[in-house]
This record gives structure tokens, sequence and C-alpha cells, in this order.
């Protein structure tokens, strides 16, 4: 994605690149297009990953799931980062140049642009300076993990406020040269919807049409190896519908001073307006959220998002690592409610549990209970404790010689040590399916 991004990009820049090119062994004509090129790549780059982290639905579409946009928003903002470096670098350089006595300080009559009194060119230009400084440090700070996510989703809105600022420099500073044409025009398209996603950002109406009141009414804690829950099965009573599809996740805001955190949906009915999710302890906010939560908590609850639904292949591999089972679990769900049509497309399905012990598979009773209705899926409770950890053998020994994909959920590492595996062994890339569930 990111690749073809940057290729449409320099496309639309190549016709300014052409209409000069016989004016490139002059070193301040070449300078000039290295700045209209970063600083274009740059705008562009910041201008996608404010319209991503806007959460429309058509983009999650076009990208194929929020999880991915997530991943793809990040590069993006490495990309901008490195990209308005240059900028800034290509730009100082003949100022530089000049200080150092390599360049005489060319003339610049007629640069400025005077409206009602005032030289918005150096407006923008200073805007572009000031707001390039903030933007580094944004940056590096967004990147550091370290930083809590409440504190992570706090700083992270000042790209908004930046991205504003980005639109000013950039409107004010563009030339309408006939060969600049296409790329300008994207530019005032970017401009305008990259605007629109820094005021839902800036007033915190991102996400306003998916987001539901409800209240938790019921709360089923599971305890690991010591006193303190480890997982907790959390039902919450909504007040309209939520859009929803099997294998979803949610943001749930708490209304505890945290910033919504996203969790997998477990089951939902849509006639009682019942969404279940399951949580694990997996850090600060969840072990607090896991061992103190109440009934009757008011909640908000925004959704769903993801494209991790049942495949429509008629054999497939499940593998639910740790928490990573409920997505698994929310689609054994629908294929109970679906059995009748999905079993004429489904032949089996091989569902792979794998757990540190047999005391960790929280919910191997319920999947059993399910699986009671269904005798196309098969359950294979994988217990690291004993030894036995899920190896591609294992999966490649079940399948067989037969054509097959498989659904993950689990553990970034382990899951690209499986696909590698795969894929190697023969299966095409495109049958193996995984939430990239991290949104930072």
């Amino acid at each position: 994605m990111m690749r073809k991004f940057t290729i449409l990009l320099l496309l639309l820049w190549l016709p300014s690149f052409v209409s000069s090119f016989f004016e490139l062994d002059n070193i301040m004509n070449l300078r000039k297009q290295l700045i209209v090129l970063t600083g274009w790549l740059g705008f562009a780059y910041m201008g996608a990953a404010i319209i991503l982290s806007a959460r429309f639905k058509w983009v999650e579409r076009l990208v194929k799931g929020l999880d991915k946009s997530y991943v793809l928003h990040k590069k993006l903002g490495i990309f901008a980062f490195v990209t308005l470096i240059l900028h800034w670098l290509v730009i100082k350089s003949a100022h530089w140049a000049v200080q150092l006595g390599w360049l005489v300080r060319p003339s610049h009559s007629g640069k400025e642009r005077v409206i009602t009194g005032i030289d918005w060119m150096s407006v923008a230009e200073k805007v572009g300076d000031i707001s390039f400084k903030f933007f580094i440090i944004f940056t590096i700070i967004s990147l550091v993990e370290r930083v809590s996510y409440k504190k992570f989703k706090g700083i992270h809105k000042i790209g908004g406020a930046l991205m504003l600022a980005g639109v000013f420099h950039t409107l004010f500073l563009i030339k309408w040269d006939l060969s600049l044409i296409p790329m300008n025009i994207a530019i005032v398209l970017i401009s305008v919807i990259s605007v629109w996603c820094a005021i839902l950002s800036l007033t915190g109406s991102i996400g306003k049409k998916n987001k539901i009141k409800g209240k938790v009414i019921q709360v089923d804690k599971f305890k690991g190896g010591s006193d303190l829950t480890a997982v907790i099965r959390l039902k919450i009573k909504l007040e309209n519908s939520l859009q929803y599809k099997e294998g979803q996740f949610a943001y749930i805001n708490f209304h505890d001073g945290e910033a919504p955190h996203p969790f997998s949906i477990l089951n939902y009915d849509e006639d009682t307006k019942l969404v279940e999710f399951g949580i694990k302890d997996l850090g600060d906010y969840t072990h607090q959220l896991v061992n103190e939560i109440k009934i009757r908590t008011k909640v908000t609850v925004e959704g769903g998002y993801g494209y991790f639904q049942v495949s429509s292949d008629a054999n497939q591999v499940w593998i639910g690592a740790g928490i990573g089972i409920i997505p698994l679990l929310s689609r054994l769900y629908w294929l109970q409610k679906t059995s009748s049509t999905a079993q004429n497309k489904i032949k089996k399905i091989h569902l792979f549990y794998c757990v540190n012990s047999e005391k960790e598979a929280f919910f191997n009773t319920e999947i059993k209970a399910i699986l009671g209705s269904m005798d196309f899926i098969e359950l294979h409770l994988v217990e690291s404790k004993k030894g036995n950890r899920l190896t591609p053998e294992q999966v490649l020994k079940k399948v067989g010689n037969k054509v097959y994909s498989v659904s993950f959920c689990g553990p970034e590492a382990f899951g690209m040590s499986l696909k590698n595996a795969l894929v190697e062994d023969g299966l095409p890339e495109n049958a193996f399916h995984k939430e990239i569930f991290k949104m930072r």
C-alpha cells in the first residue's frame, strides 16, 4: 500500500520534473525541484495519516481493516518525518551555502504575495518552520512506546493542529504553473479532507456516529495461577444497535479518565442489544480494569471495526493464542447461528486453542458447548506447559494435502513465525489472515 501510494505521488510530481528537466544543470533549479518533491511527499504523507486516523468506514474498507489502517498510519508518520526533515535541510542548504561563501544570495524580487497589507508568503514560511520543529518532537514522542496509552492519545491530538499548520503553509506557497496543476489539485483535495479530519480530532468527534451508550450488567472473572483476576467476560447492555460482524473489535470508554481502549467482541445479540467482550490483564490499565470493574458501570462503545470475518474456504485452520481466542469465539457463535448455510461451503475447520495450561483455557468449556452442534469443527488444545507448542508441522499434519486458509489471532511474533513457515511450504501469502492488534 505504501509503495503504491508513493508511486502515485511521484507520478503527480513528474510533470513538474519533466518541464524543468533541461534546467537541472543549475544547482538552484535542482534545489527548487527537491523542495517541491520533499514538501509534496511530506504533506501528502501527513494528510493521508490524519485521514486514516478519522476512522471513516470507507477508508477502513479501502485498507481492509482498522488494524491495517493503524499500521499504515504509523508508516505514513515515519515517512512524513523523514521527508520533512529532508525538505527542511534542502531549504536551509542555500542559506548555509551563502554563509559559507559557496553561493551568492539570489534576488527574490516579486516573491512576496501581499494581500491586505500582509506578506502571507513570509507568514506561511514562518508557520512551516515552527510547526516543523513541533512535528519532529511530536513524532519522536509518538514513537516512544514507553509513553502511556492515555498520554499517547492526548499528545496525538496535537497532530490535528500540526496538519492545519501544514495546510496553511502549503496553500500559501504553491505556484500554479501548468506543470504543477495535477499535483496542486491533489494538494487542494488533501487539504480539504485533512482539515475536516483535523477538526474532528481536535473536537473529539472521531467515531461519533459509531458510539453507543451502555451499561455493564454482568462481569464473569477467571483467575489464573494467583488470586488475581486474569481474564474477565464483560456483558454490556447497549441503548442502540451496534453495527457488527463476527470477528470485529470495538473501543470501550469506561469514563474513568482513560482514553477509550480497543477490545475484541466475544458475541453480540442484535435482538437484546447485548454485547460481550473478553478482556485480559495485559498491562497497567487492563490490570486495574479486570480487578475493579463493577456492574452498572456506564460505558460508551464505539464500533464495530475490523475485517476478520469467517472465510468462505472449504478447509480452514483457526489459531487463537491466549486472549486471541476471542474473535474466533465470536466466529463460532456466528457459525452456530448460520450453520445450516455455512456448512454448505465449509467442509472442515481445525481450531487450535494455544494456552499456557488447561487451567488458563478459560473459554474451553464454552467452545466445546458450541461445537456440540457443529461436527465439522475440530478443537485442538495446545498447552505449552506440557512442552506442546504449536508448530507448522502440526498444522500441515491436520490439513493433509488439502487446499486451506489460516486465520490467526495472537502474539505478532508467533503469527509471523507460523506464516513464514507455512508460506514456505506452499500456503499462498494471502491465505494467511490475521489481525494486527497493535493500535500505536
